[in-house]
């Protein structure tokens, strides 16, 4: 039996799936680092993530008649592509406007400084011990980092985003 060919609108439809998940990723790869700022990050993550993909992949086998499969085969691959598509960029989107379009909680949290990293470019990771005993990692400016060197403790300031998740917003040296 000779393999099914594949038209070029077919090929089309492949090739602007690939493209609209590199673009998905960049946007990822740009807005990624935002997620260690948000308290219960991973959460916030998830949901967005799994979320855009039940939408992607339910969108998709609805709007273009495919029944559903456990397969990467044929057409049957789009709708798993529209759903990884849309699961980055709805957790892309959703990091964005949570940090965004947030408004200051109010009270800051007291935290110890453990350690003051430089990261890719502007970037600077900052790593706490919270008053709970654990130790979180967040993404801070460089000139926030510039203001917490060789200090002891640091001031995290909260804010609260417009999808309910809160985030770490504001980084002050606490000087004796």
């Amino acid at each position: 039996m000779a393999a099914s060919v594949r038209l070029p609108p077919e090929k089309a439809v492949d090739a602007l799936l690939l493209a609209a998940l590199v673009m998905a990723g960049l946007a990822f790869v740009r807005e990624g680092p935002h997620f260690d700022n948000v308290v219960e990050g991973w959460r916030f993550f998830t949901s967005a993530f799994f979320s855009g993909m039940i939408v992607g992949f339910v969108g998709w086998t609805l709007g273009f008649g495919v029944t559903p499969q456990f397969s990467l085969s044929g057409v049957h691959r789009r709708p798993w592509l529209a759903a990884l598509v849309l699961g980055i960029a709805a957790a892309s989107a959703a990091s964005y406007l949570n940090r965004t379009f947030a408004t200051p909680a109010g009270p800051a949290i007291a935290a110890d400084i453990q350690s003051l990293e430089e990261g890719r470019g502007d970037r600077w990771h900052i790593t706490v011990k919270l008053p709970d005993g654990r130790y979180q990692r967040y993404l801070i400016p460089k000139d926030a980092a510039t203001a917490l060197q060789g200090e002891k403790s640091v001031r995290l300031g909260v804010a609260h985003g417009m999808l309910g998740f809160d985030f770490v917003s504001g980084f002050e040296p606490i000087r004796p």
